[in-house]
């Protein structure tokens, strides 16, 4: 019976486990889940379905996935893609509005301020 690995990755994701567990000797099956997306009514999200049996051989990759997946990434630089933008203190009234929801970074090493 078939027994699902991970829940809700997005396709990048779902393919990146899916080589991870072939290499690990896992088959596994990708399926779509979650909402459906319109108008062809798949899932936003894909799944690993993999066979009750495997789960001891798959559980150490799923997990060390799940942290790589769970780690912060680094905020990079939109224009010279350095790390270690930092978030902008003060912006301006009209940046507060623009970017509503958003935080904005400036990198420290060309200017640029960008959403993130």
């Amino acid at each position: 019976m078939l027994t699902p690995a991970a829940q809700f990755l997005t396709y990048a994701e779902a393919v990146a486990l899916y080589q991870q567990l072939k290499e690990a000797e896992v088959d596994a099956l990708v399926k779509t889940c979650g909402p459906p997306s319109f108008p062809f009514g798949d899932g936003l999200f894909y799944q690993l379905l993999i066979e009750e049996a495997d789960v001891p051989l798959a559980r150490e990759t799923v997990e060390a996935f799940e942290l790589q997946r769970a780690a912060p990434k680094a905020v990079r630089c939109s224009r010279c893609r350095a790390e270690g933008a930092a978030p902008l203190l003060r912006p301006a009234w009209w940046q507060r509005l623009y970017y509503a929801g958003t935080v904005l970074h400036k990198c420290t090493q060309c200017g640029t301020e960008f959403p993130v």
